[in-house]
């Protein structure tokens, strides 16, 4: 069964709240990294430019289905729903999408948060019947990026399948190294030519990892 890739944006009413929600989240990963292996990646970022200071992102992911659903059965997530069920910390409803991965190269577990690599959210929407043929482009993008870009750190492709939807979570050592060196890159020129003309519409968020852990020994490998 392949992994499951979550990606949220969570909207807080204030400042306060934000760092409410956030100690929230660093009690589940003080429980999820030593005690659910099946928990592959479990990351809390915040906006590059945090302009507003209310605003995170988690990009969380599973060996399985099952493992998600035990996931959300542990108690710190209980307390973390009941936090935003029962309070206002929360804006807004979190925003939350979840994909099937289709080809990934998966992040050094050694990569830490601390040392605050460049990772960009994004998502591509693609006519009918035609999310199959872009994949197909974007598992090579992964291969290049595993083959001839030791500096991006990890690059996950999953399948939306109810929206015709792709999304990416990409690591890189750094801003510059994204804009300078992939972005112009064979590999990503040549995906756009591939399946540019079926997109029918993207956007992408660039974030910066503050707690968790990105990735595990020997898992997530597909």
């Amino acid at each position: 069964m392949a992994p499951i890739l979550v990606t949220a944006r969570i909207v807080c009413s204030s400042k306060e709240a934000r760092a409410t929600v956030l100690d929230a989240f660093h009690k589940i990963i003080e429980f999820t990294q030593p005690h659910e292996p099946d928990v592959l990646r479990y990351v809390v970022t915040l906006p590059a430019d945090d302009t507003t200071g209310t605003v995170l992102y988690m990009i969380e992911e599973y060996a399985s289905q099952a493992a998600s659903d035990a996931h959300l059965a542990t108690q710190p997530v209980k307390d973390l729903i009941t936090l935003f069920t029962t309070t206002s910390v929360l804006a807004a409803p979190p925003d939350v999408h979840t994909s099937t991965v289709t080809s990934s190269k998966t992040c050094a577990p050694t990569l830490s948060p601390t040392s605050k690599p460049a990772i960009v959210l994004a998502h591509f929407d693609y006519k009918p019947n035609t999310v199959a043929r872009a994949l197909q482009g974007w598992a090579e993008v992964v291969d290049y990026a595993k083959e001839k870009e030791y500096w991006t750190r990890g690059y996950t492709v999953g399948e939306e399948k109810d929206k015709s939807c792709v999304r990416t979570v990409e690591t890189y050592e750094s801003w510059e190294f994204l804009d300078t060196v992939h972005l112009k890159s064979e590999a990503v020129g040549k995906n756009r030519k591939h399946n540019g003309a079926d997109r029918t519409g993207q956007g992408e968020v660039r974030v910066v990892a503050v707690d968790g852990f990105l990735g595990r020994e020997g898992r997530s490998k597909l």
